[in-house]
């Protein structure tokens, strides 16, 4: 699965595998999964996640 990760810092925006993108956001996959089934993204300090289907 590859999710949309922007940086809260700088904007940019990537799409990552989503082990990559749960451990940008120090974040275990399944948390990431368990919050895109309930919320669509999950945000952390630093980074905004987005699943591919929102």
């Amino acid at each position: 699965m590859q999710v949309l990760v922007r940086d809260k810092r700088t904007g940019n925006e990537e799409w990552l595998p989503l082990e990559k993108a749960a451990e940008l956001m120090c974040l275990a996959a399944d948390e990431l999964e368990w919050a895109f089934e309930e919320f669509g993204q999950c945000e952390c300090e630093d980074h905004i996640a987005v699943d591919q289907k929102w």
